[in-house]
């Protein structure tokens, strides 16, 4: 059986029940499932699915739903923006994928989610090469040697009649152990999740060489309370992706056949995600950077609750002293006005940072190879106190050839380095 074409919408379209493959039954589960998450991901329509925000890879049952990003007319070929988003989640780091350029030859992942399941194939392919990690645990057991401290009275209660045996905790020191035992659930789950036959075999190769261990049942808390030390660093890009997946996965329990599993991401987080680590890329050594750098807006008299307030970004010019505040924004400005929202939350973040300059940092609805921007400066207040700026500057998402522009940060970091010399 080869391996079934995801199908794949835009951020904010929507998705109509009987449209392609579609059906009523993953309406269902898919409702379910964002209901159990707060309801976040997308909005049920009476005949459909109506996207927003989240883009990623949603698979029920046997489909699988990809969202992917788009900004206004730029390219309307679903295949480079499904590639745009897998550079942009490999850019922020949140997906390293074909690390060697062998393995993207002999299987190019037909859909977001298998380049994740072949992702950890390949982790978990080289832990095994390299020695699943062993660790002491401690063991009851009736057995008929003696070792380890005997416990005196389950001895007494199973061994009255067999006195050749001794109930006794000891300590083993074994591959059954938490890290394994996660690592082994999450393959299993993967037969269940691609019709591939080529990462069905890798998987069930794994798990002949895979030795018998406990059952774990995962939750979040299990991941929280992992400690990675130098035996087990080189396992921590494996559990990354096991996390994504069991705790993502939510089988259908009264059918069996629509299981959901979703890898979503807010756009906004990941468009903020990516310019910072541009930036960081090309940014000169006199610069700092801060991401989410928060501060104490508000606070009740009596000291019970307080707000913070923190921009996406602060440049700093530490020979200069001068701030320039960054704001990410991935959505268009009608005809180039910010909303007075915005507006408002610049205004107070320049105030608090003492910055020169805000800027809403858009991206372009086409592509251009030049930044643009549309200068702004907020009125001086009643007292004389000098007004600060607050501007809109667009950058290209795409190069001429469609695919992620590698000028981004280079360009940024001019126009920054600029506005710091006004």
């Amino acid at each position: 059986m080869t391996a079934t074409k995801p199908l794949q919408v835009f951020e904010h379209d929507n998705l109509s029940i009987d449209e392609e493959r579609f059906t009523r039954q993953h309406w269902t589960a898919m409702g379910w499932y964002n209901e159990q998450h707060g309801g976040c991901f997308f909005s049920l329509t009476p005949h459909g699915v109506k996207f927003n925000q989240y883009v990623g890879v949603i698979q029920v049952g046997n489909l699988t739903i990809e969202i992917l990003p788009k900004i206004g007319r730029i390219s309307e070929d679903k295949s480079k923006w499904q590639k745009v988003l897998i550079d942009m989640l490999n850019a922020c780091r949140w997906m390293k994928l074909h690390a060697h350029a062998k393995a993207a030859l002999q299987l190019k992942p037909n859909s977001i989610l298998e380049a994740y399941l072949l992702l950890f194939i390949q982790e978990c392919e080289t832990l095994l090469r390299m020695g699943l990690v062993k660790k002491y645990r401690t063991q009851e057991q009736n057995g008929h040697a003696l070792k380890g401290k005997l416990l005196f009275s389950q001895h007494i209660q199973h061994n009255l009649i067999h006195q050749e045996r001794f109930y006794t905790r000891h300590q083993t020191y074994d591959r059954d152990n938490v890290f394994n035992q996660i690592l082994l659930k999450a393959l299993r789950l993967i037969p269940t999740l691609t019709q591939s036959p080529l990462l069905k075999d890798r998987v069930h190769g794994l798990l002949l060489l895979f030795p018998d261990l406990a059952d774990l049942s995962v939750s979040a808390r299990t991941f929280e309370n992992l400690v990675f030390d130098r035996k087990t660093s080189h396992y921590q890009e494996a559990m990354e992706i096991a996390a994504l997946l069991l705790l993502n996965y939510r089988p259908d329990i009264s059918a069996g056949r629509n299981h959901v599993l979703a890898i979503l991401f807010d756009m906004n987080d990941l468009w903020e995600e990516y310019i910072y680590r541009k930036l960081l890329q090309h940014k000169p050594t006199h610069w700092s950077i801060q991401a989410q750098n928060a501060k104490r807006f508000w606070a009740m008299s009596n000291g019970t609750y307080t707000k913070s307030i923190k921009p996406d970004l602060v440049v700093c010019d530490q020979n200069q002293k001068v701030s320039i505040i960054l704001d990410t924004k991935w959505k268009l400005p009608e005809n180039n006005v910010p909303a007075d929202a915005d507006l408002k939350q610049m205004f107070v973040y320049n105030e608090y940072w003492r910055a020169k300059n805000a800027l809403l940092l858009y991206p372009h609805a086409e592509n251009k190879q030049e930044l643009s921007y549309f200068e702004g400066t907020f009125t001086a207040k009643s007292n004389g106190t000098p007004a600060h700026g607050c501007g809109i500057l667009k950058v290209s998402v795409l190069d001429g050839q469609q695919r992620l522009d590698p000028q981004l940060g280079s360009q940024l970091t001019k126009f920054l380095e600029q506005e710091f010399k006004k």
